[in-house]
């Protein structure tokens, strides 16, 4: 019973309660230090996140306005060839007009001479094969070979060489000044429009 009591343990000392408390104190300050980096490093991190989405939210709001501003200067140069376009659209127009009403008298009377009377104008023929080359050289196409046409366009149409080349065609000179009016306004009316396109493409 007496060497049972001697290997018994001893009860803890004052050292030994001090290094326990040391031992403690040191566990507890480091879970306190890591704890407080941890949060520091977290709150570093957020900070920064949150300042990288900033500047992106900045950027790209600058860019969403500068892209808006040239939207809108694209729109206005659009707007300006577009009035451009209807101006002149609206002059040539107003000059066929003009020239629509002079066709009659400018086809069906003259003077021989300065300070001499007026005249009828005299009878002026153009053959079917002049009307079909004048055709020709504005482009309009011919009828296919073997294809079924009708009976005034084979008239309108003769072969090169024949005697219904010769045949009058019927047109007059205000015919032909008419044609003029609608080809011109056609062609002076596509310019403006490619003079506009391309005026818009250079201020882009």
């Amino acid at each position: 019973m007496a060497a049972l009591d001697r290997l018994s343990w001893p009860l803890p000392s004052g050292l030994t309660v001090a290094l326990l408390a040391c031992v403690v104190s040191a566990s507890a300050a480091g879970s306190i230090a890591y704890g407080f980096g941890f949060r520091y490093a977290a709150a570093l991190g957020d900070t920064a996140l949150a300042n990288l989405q900033s500047t992106h939210s900045a950027q790209a709001l600058a860019a969403e306005q500068a892209n808006r501003v040239q939207l809108l200067q694209q729109v206005s140069r659009a707007q300006q060839s577009e009035s451009l376009l209807f101006d002149f659209m609206t002059q040539y127009a107003n000059e066929k007009q003009q020239l629509q009403e002079r066709i009659s008298h400018v086809t069906t009377q003259y003077r021989p001479a300065p300070g001499a009377a007026v005249q009828p104008v005299p009878r002026c023929v153009f053959t079917v094969g002049w009307l079909r080359d004048f055709n020709a050289a504005l482009g309009v196409p011919a009828p296919r070979p073997g294809a079924v046409a009708a009976a005034a366009e084979k008239a309108a149409r003769p072969a090169a060489g024949t005697d219904a080349e010769l045949l009058e065609s019927g047109v007059t000179p205000a015919d032909i000044l008419a044609h003029a009016q609608d080809y011109g306004l056609w062609a002076r009316t596509n310019l403006a429009q490619l003079n506009a396109l391309l005026d818009l493409q250079e201020k882009d």
